[in-house]
C-alpha cells in the first residue's frame, strides 16, 4: 500500500541563527584582544623609557670569515686548569709560578702545579662580593679589584682589606680590572655608574666609566680618565708611560698617556674588534692579549642608529634584553702598535664567554664570566 505524502510537512529547525551567534561572539573577542593588544602597544611606546639613548653610528664589523680574524680551531685543543671556581674572571700568578683566579661568590681560589701540569686547587680568601682583576704587589699582597667590594688588598695569610672605595670624592660603583706600576701605583677601572651590567647601558650609548689611580703612599684615589663606555680591562705599556683601558661597548681600547709630551691626553691604541672586547693582559714580548667575551650583535649596532628604538627596547625587561654570550671563543694578540697579530678561536662551542687571556710559561691561560663557559683553561702558544 502506498502511503500518501503529507501534504502539510513540519519543516526542520535552521542552523543559521546558531552559526551567527557563535560567530558574532568570536568577532567581539577579536575585537576585545585587539583593543587591548592596541592599548598595551600605545601604552608601552607612549610610557617613559628608563634611558636617553645617543645616537652613534657603529663602525663595520670585521668578518670572522676572512682576513686576520677569519675562524681557526686554535682553541680546540685547550686543556683544564680547574673547574672549581665556575666563572673565574681573570688569572695571575705569584713568584712561585701558582695561579689565582676568583669566583663570582667572592672566593679566591690558588692552583698548584706539579711537574707543570695543575695538582691542586684550594680556597685561599674570600672577598665577600666578586673578585676580578687580581695581581701581587712588590710586598706579596694580592691586589684585588672587586665589583662589589672597590679596590681591596689580599696578604698571605688571606687576610682581606680595603683599599678604596671612593675615587675623588665619587663611590667607586662597579671596580673590575688592574694593573700595578713598578712604583707601587694601581691603575684600575670603575667600569660603569650602573654598578651593575646591564644591555640598557649598552643601548644607552652614553659613557659612564671610569679609569682610576690608586697611590699606596698617600692611600689616595684619583680619577685620570672618565666618560669611557664600559672602562674593562687594564694594562700598562712595558715602559710605564701610558696606560691601556678597554671600552668594551665602542669595541676599542683607549691610550692614556702618563708622561711625556701627551701627558694628561688619551687617544685610541686599539679599534674596531668584531665583539666584545674584555680584559687585556701584555707578555714579556710587549704584545697584548684580549678576550672577546662574545661577538657583536647586529641588531644592536643597528638600534645606535634610531635612539627611539634604542629607548624603546630598553623598557623590555631584563630577561628578554640579556642575551647568552655567542658560543665562539675568541683572543686575540696585539702588537705594541696596537695591530692585530694572530686570533686564536674556538668557533665549536666547547669555550666560550672568554675574558681573560694571560700568557705564562709557554701557554696562555683563559677565564671566563657568567654565561661562558665554566672553568680555566690553557693552551699552548709560540711566540708570534
Amino acid at each position: 500500500m502506498t502511503i500518501p505524502a503529507d501534504p502539510h510537512p513540519q519543516s526542520q529547525p535552521s542552523m543559521a541563527p546558531a552559526r551567527l551567534q557563535a560567530h558574532s561572539r568570536v568577532r567581539r573577542l577579536v575585537a576585545s584582544a585587539g583593543a587591548v593588544s592596541l592599548l598595551v602597544l600605545v601604552t608601552f611606546l607612549t610610557w617613559p623609557s628608563p634611558i636617553d639613548a645617543a645616537a652613534w653610528n657603529a663602525p663595520d664589523s670585521p668578518s670572522f670569515a676572512r682576513g686576520v680574524w677569519a675562524q681557526n680551531n686554535a682553541l680546540a685543543g685547550a686543556e683544564p686548569v680547574t673547574t672549581v671556581p665556575r666563572y673565574p674572571e681573570w688569572v695571575t700568578f705569584d713568584r712561585q709560578g701558582n695561579l689565582y683566579t676568583g669566583d663570582v661568590d667572592g672566593k679566591i681560589y690558588r692552583v698548584t702545579f706539579a711537574d707543570g701540569r695543575p695538582a691542586h686547587t684550594d680556597l685561599y680568601a674570600d672577598t665577600g662580593g666578586a673578585p676580578n682583576g687580581m695581581e701581587f704587589n712588590q710586598s706579596g699582597d694580592l691586589i684585588v679589584t672587586d665589583i662589589r667590594k672597590g679596590l681591596l688588598s689580599v696578604d698571605s695569610q688571606g687576610q682581606v682589606s680595603r683599599l678604596a672605595d671612593q675615587a675623588d670624592g665619587t663611590p667607586i660603583a662597579l671596580a673590575n680590572e688592574l694593573d700595578i706600576a713598578r712604583d707601587g701605583t694601581i691603575y684600575f677601572s670603575d667600569t660603569s655608574a650602573y654598578g651593575r651590567v646591564t644591555v640598557r647601558e649598552l643601548l644607552e650609548g652614553r659613557p659612564h666609566g671610569r679609569l682610576l689611580s690608586y697611590d699606596p703612599k698617600t692611600k689616595q684615589t684619583k680619577v685620570l680618565l672618565d666618560h669611557l663606555y664600559f672602562a674593562n680591562g687594564v694594562a700598562l705599556t712595558p715602559d710605564e708611560d701610558a696606560v691601556l683601558v678597554v671600552e668594551s661597548y665602542r669595541y676599542d681600547v683607549v691610550r692614556y698617556w702618563l708622561r711625556g709630551p701627551k701627558a694628561g691626553t688619551h687617544d685610541v691604541f686599539a679599534a674596531n674588534f668584531p665583539g666584545f672586547p674584555d680584559n687585556i693582559s701584555r707578555d714579556a714580548q710587549g704584545h697584548y692579549w684580549i678576550a672577546l667575551f662574545t661577538d657583536r650583535v647586529a641588531f644592536l649596532d643597528a638600534a645606535h642608529h634610531t635612539p627611539f628604538l634604542a629607548d624603546t627596547l630598553a623598557k623590555l625587561p631584563d630577561g628578554i634584553l640579556s642575551n647568552a654570550p655567542s658560543k665562539h671563543g675568541v683572543i686575540t694578540e696585539l702588537d705594541g702598535n696596537g695591530q692585530v697579530l694572530r686570533t686564536l678561536q674556538d668557533p665549536n662551542g666547547k669555550l666560550f664567554g672568554l675574558t681573560t687571556a694571560v700568557v705564562h710559561d709557554g701557554y696562555v691561560y683563559l677565564g671566563t664570566a657568567p654565561g661562558g663557559s665554566h672553568g680555566v683553561y690553557r693552551v699552548k702558544v709560540l711566540p708570534a
